[in-house]
């Protein structure tokens, strides 16, 4: 196996690992009022004021603006992934590449048609 498929068989692996990090983050709460500190002030705090609902505007798109940046980088590894493909040719590292461009494969087919999709905007 030559030491430029290698390396960017490593890369695409790197990618793939920054990638289950952005859907990690992705589905992280991010209300405020969910946090441990302002859980606390409301105990505090009878008449604190009502939380937003979690479906508003900058906590609403999160998840998808986190899919968007995994399916970016998801993308640019199978464009790497067919570069390498193109000057490197044998059957070891056909299979290698292509055992390291699956994943990044798969996460596209599966969540680009999810993400395409509009949101069912909210009631009221």
């Amino acid at each position: 196996m030559s030491a430029e498929a290698a390396f960017a068989a490593g890369y695409v692996l790197v990618l793939l690992a920054g990638v289950v990090a952005l859907e990690i983050w992705g589905r992280q709460n991010t209300s405020a009022w969910a946090s441990r500190v302002f859980a606390g002030n409301r105990r505090a705090v009878p008449d604190a004021p009502r939380p937003a609902d979690p479906a508003d505007w900058p906590h609403s798109e999160v998840h998808r603006f986190h899919a968007v940046i995994a399916l970016s980088v998801a993308a640019i590894a199978l464009v790497l992934i067919a570069a390498a493909l193109v000057r490197n040719h044998g059957p070891i590292e056909i299979a290698v590449l292509g055992a390291v461009a699956l994943p990044h494969g798969m996460l596209l087919a599966r969540r680009a048609p999810r993400l395409l999709r509009r949101p069912a905007p909210p009631p009221g």
